[in-house]
């Protein structure tokens, strides 16, 4: 298998919305308080934004030119409140490879090329947000030595 990590373009959309969806309804079963099955989880007009956009990435990997893996990454920076330090960091909003090639090493030239990506950008760290539930996630994150910082907690009322 050759593994090519490239930007997204238009003819990616389809393929890799449906690479999305997969992961999303692993999300809709765990957590369906939060998320509902829906036909499209990444509306297109969402992804030709992010196409446009300087801060913005998507990188996909591909093998043969079929998508087997994305992330979805952007340059933000820290509110400018007097209590908190200035920076600019990265932050990955989606990740995902696909299930049946997971742990051969795809995700980990995807995470390095949004490390090259952030880098080349300024961004001093790289942030995302992970689900409780996604225990493989959470080990494949602390493998590249990503660490938590956060707890984001709920109660039902």
């Amino acid at each position: 298998m050759v593994i090519n990590i490239c930007t997204a373009t238009n003819e990616d959309y389809f393929a890799l919305n449906n690479l999305v969806k997969k992961g999303h309804e692993e999300h809709v079963i765990e957590e369906p308080t939060v998320f509902k099955s829906v036909g499209s989880v990444m509306p297109e007009s969402y992804f030709k934004e992010l196409l446009k956009d300087n801060n913005s990435n998507i990188f996909v990997a591909k093998n043969n030119e079929l998508v087997i893996g994305f992330a979805v990454i952007s340059i933000e920076s820290s509110p400018t409140f007097p209590s908190l330090v200035q920076r600019k960091y990265a932050y990955i909003h989606d990740f995902g490879v696909k299930k049946e090639i997971q742990k051969q090493g795809i995700g980990k030239l995807l995470f390095e090329s949004c490390k090259e990506w952030a880098k080349a950008r300024g961004a001093l760290s790289i942030e995302l947000n992970v689900w409780d539930f996604n225990t493989n996630a959470i080990e494949f994150y602390k493998h590249l030595g990503m660490e938590s910082v956060s707890r984001k907690m709920k109660i039902d009322v």
